[in-house]
């Protein structure tokens, strides 16, 4: 089991015109887990926080949620909720889950993607937290953005932003003085049902106490 210990955002570089943001993660490997501080995503630093981390046979699996700034009338965002998708039916396995995808067009036209197929039509923001769609064939839905929980109510649905995948270097440390990077980061994978999160596994035999620092960087 995990107890964490979180820190803020630490630093900001300029690079070739370009604004690099990166912070890290701190996580000890202890005898228990516990509850963090509340994320409050109208925050106007980026933070991270886990939001879950487990640990088997030698793997530690974590998934960090990221509150990084974002403009909501330009990005595109997907659905927590999962749905069947449509396979053949010779394909093993059960179907693969899909999420509802709402993308801003140009020239006022958005797309909605629901399971298989997509629906277009017209999008206006009416306000600063607020778009009215008309889809082709007159059906009406209104969006509410709450900047408080970075997430879009959208037809009976929470949506949470779908953000660049950013960079992670992971490093532990057994007194925290001297800190060893690991290399072997795997499964790195978008952690939606979590928000703006992504997941990841790193292999560590771990016999006593150790931290772990995660490094993560973004445009």
């Amino acid at each position: 089991m995990f107890n964490k210990n979180l820190n803020h955002h630490v630093g900001e570089f300029i690079f070739s015109y370009r604004v690099i943001h990166r912070f890290f993660v701190f996580i000890t490997i202890l005898s228990c887990f516990s509850n963090s501080n509340d994320l409050r995503a109208d925050n106007k630093k980026p933070v991270a926080q886990v939001v879950s981390a487990n640990f088997d046979q030698g793997d530690i699996k974590l998934s960090i949620q990221l509150l990084r700034p974002f403009d909501w009338k330009t990005t595109r965002f997907v659905s927590k909720k999962t749905f069947p998708g449509n396979a053949p039916p010779w394909l093993p396995g059960p179907p693969p889950r899909t999420r509802h995808q709402l993308t801003w067009a140009g020239g006022g036209m958005f797309e909605w993607f629901q399971y298989d197929f997509i629906e277009l039509g017209n999008y206006q923001f009416t306000d600063d937290f607020t778009v009215r769609t008309e889809l082709f064939g007159s059906r009406v839905n209104v969006g509410v953005f709450n900047p408080i929980t970075n997430t879009l109510l959208y037809d009976g649905l929470e949506y949470v932003p779908f953000l660049p995948v950013p960079t992670l270097k992971v490093h532990v440390s057994n007194d925290m003085k001297e800190w060893n990077e690991v290399k072997n980061i795997e499964n790195l994978k978008r952690d939606s049902d979590n928000g703006d999160a992504f997941s990841f596994t790193i292999k560590r035999a771990v016999s006593r106490a150790e931290y772990i620092s995660v490094d993560v960087t973004y445009e």
